[in-house]
């Protein structure tokens, strides 16, 4: 491919949310489960929001300690993030920012602290995410 039809290839992401989940009382985690079932290396960012005060507090989310975490998924790899969330007081959001492909499918747990057992409630599939936004970058 040429170097300025390169510069001009846009992919296409897509903003992400869980909506408000109210918090198990068990819940220490809110986990997001990536899996890249496609040929190219792909990024997802994840964003957990707190919304206990009625405003949005953002949480830091791991492997990055950052309060937005990009991680690169390699092609037929998985990896997941996580948030903190044993002191949300009531209910909290998960954002998801990946490309628009098919093949990169994200699910979000609320789990428990040791065994990361997913919680009721607390669980909600690529299916049922809910689309803000999409983008060409």
């Amino acid at each position: 491919m040429p170097a300025n039809k390169a510069l001009h290839h846009k992919r296409t992401r897509v903003v992400y949310t869980t909506g408000i989940l109210r918090r198990n009382p068990r819940t220490k985690y809110a986990l997001v489960d990536c899996v890249n079932l496609g040929k190219h290396s792909r990024r997802v960012t994840v964003q957990v929001l707190d919304w206990s005060s009625g405003s949005p507090v953002p949480l830091k989310v791991s492997p990055c300690r950052t309060t937005r975490c990009t991680v690169t998924v390699g092609p037929r790899q998985s990896v997941f993030l996580f948030a903190d969330v044993s002191k949300v007081a009531f209910k909290y959001e998960v954002r998801i920012t990946q490309s628009a492909d098919r093949t990169f499918v994200t699910n979000v747990y609320g789990v428990t602290k040791t065994t990361f057992k997913p919680l009721e409630g607390g669980t909600v599939l690529q299916r049922d995410l809910v689309k803000l936004r999409t983008f060409q970058v």
